[in-house]
């Protein structure tokens, strides 16, 4: 019987219409079921039962070095308008050592909420990382 291994999280791509690919971290959307509780006045029982009730979707995260001229985070983000969205498919794919996807991630209708840049720091040393964040409607896995 083969033994599974846990494949690392530090080999992945992010496809979304972007023309620079390259992310230097993704954090993908919490799914959460939200609890009901519910009792009827003649159960007998001194607890309420649980039912499973809406789903919900945390955002996701996009970070990746600030290159100019690339500004394509903030020409999204600022595409946006009151009762206009620009709405984008984003697939994250998790590769193995040869570059071949294990496992994807579909965010399905993923629209820009927030942007926001690093600190501007004249004592350290360190990339400028700029952060966008996504709403989604959805989140399919996919295990190839």
């Amino acid at each position: 019987m083969a033994t599974l291994h846990p494949h690392p999280s530090f080999h992945f791509q992010v496809e979304a219409g972007f023309a620079r690919l390259g992310f230097a971290r993704v954090t993908l959307p919490r799914l959460e079921r939200e609890v009901i509780r519910y009792r009827e006045g003649a159960d007998l029982a001194e607890s309420a039962k649980s039912l499973p009730g809406l789903l919900k979707l945390g955002d996701c995260l996009l970070e990746r070095g600030v290159a100019p001229p690339d500004n394509e985070f903030f020409q999204w983000m600022n595409s946006i308008g009151v009762g206009k969205v620009q709405r984008r498919d984003v697939l994250v794919k998790l590769l193995d050592h040869q570059h071949q996807p294990v496992m994807a991630w579909h965010l399905r209708n993923a629209f820009p909420v927030l942007l926001d840049w690093s600190m501007l720091d004249a004592q350290h040393s360190a990339v400028l990382i700029e952060t966008l964040r996504l709403g989604v409607d959805a989140v399919d896995v996919e295990a190839p």
